[in-house]
């Protein structure tokens, strides 16, 4: 399997390139595929907070503070982030108004008042400088072409002595459930579903950190998350992670169908099945930068 290169870009071989890597055309990318992440977020709660906690641990988040989290989406961290908050308030971005709908939606639902909804692109956040406490993003940082570019208007926007945190997935042969849902779909679908690489691009350790420092930061940090989680074979974890991974081929199954499907994928993911659970091995990296005084 080819891996991605240091700069950013993926690098898939004879593989379909994936559309997020398309700079043109990764706006109607991401609302293309907002259906199965609408689908994935239907509990306003996070399905699991641990890497979310470690985040808000790791730039320091406190109740009066009014915090940035970049790449929302449907409203991860920021759900977790605004119930750590008393005084202060959390701003969801993100360039896909369809996400951010099921993040206010769940924002709603679960009677949040302090969490704030702005459409916008991190390579040219819509906030004056010097304008939050902290900020965060997970997952999002792996995608855009200019990475420095994305994380030094992070910057730009951040109060001196503010700190910054990235969450990206580390490398994909660390997160084996990825290969192993693709596999299942492949089976059931017969038909490719070729790994998305890209999501894997900063997993190297040193290169979240090295966009850091690149942006401007007065110091950098970098941090390797690991997690073993435990589903249970009636949980809706492979229900999510096939409504994310394929969002164009499940819209019309049926009940009957998707039964089928998930008998496939977690066949596929025999391997990680004790008894009745599933171990599955989670890694990320934490990237943290402190904004100069």
């Amino acid at each position: 399997m080819d891996a991605p290169d240091r700069l950013g870009k993926s690098v898939t071989g004879s593989l379909v390139p994936d559309p997020a890597s398309d700079t043109e055309n990764r706006t109607d990318y991401w609302k293309n595929r907002s259906p199965g992440w609408t689908a994935a977020a239907s509990d306003p709660k996070p399905n699991d907070d641990t890497f979310n906690l470690r985040l808000i641990e790791e730039i320091g988040i406190s109740p009066d503070m009014n915090v940035l989290d970049i790449a929302s989406g449907t409203g991860d961290p920021a759900i977790t982030i605004a119930g750590k908050l008393d005084t202060g308030t959390v701003t969801a971005c993100d360039m896909t108004s369809e996400m951010l709908a099921v993040a206010a939606a769940r924002a709603a639902k679960l009677s949040i008042s302090n969490l704030r909804i702005t459409a916008g692109n991190m390579i040219a956040l819509p906030f004056p400088d010097s304008t939050f406490d902290a900020v965060s993003s997970r997952n999002g940082l792996m995608f855009p072409d200019d990475k420095t570019g994305c994380a030094r208007e992070a910057l730009r926007v951040l109060k001196p002595g503010g700190r910054a945190g990235w969450m990206v997935w580390g490398p994909i042969d660390a997160n084996p459930t990825f290969l192993a849902v693709n596999a299942g779909l492949e089976k059931f679908f017969g038909e490719q579903f070729p790994p998305r690489l890209i999501r894997h691009n900063l997993g190297t350790p040193g290169l979240l950190a090295d966009v850091i420092t690149q942006a401007g930061f007065a110091k950098a940090e970098e941090i390797e998350l690991k997690q073993e989680r435990f589903i249970r074979r009636d949980d809706d974890y492979f229900r999510r992670a096939v409504s994310r991974t394929a969002p164009h081929r499940v819209g019309n199954l049926s009940e009957t169908g998707w039964a089928a499907l998930l008998d496939s994928v977690q066949n596929a993911c025999a391997n990680f099945r004790e008894g009745d659970l599933y171990r599955i091995p989670i890694v990320a990296r934490l990237g943290i930068g402190t904004a100069k005084f």
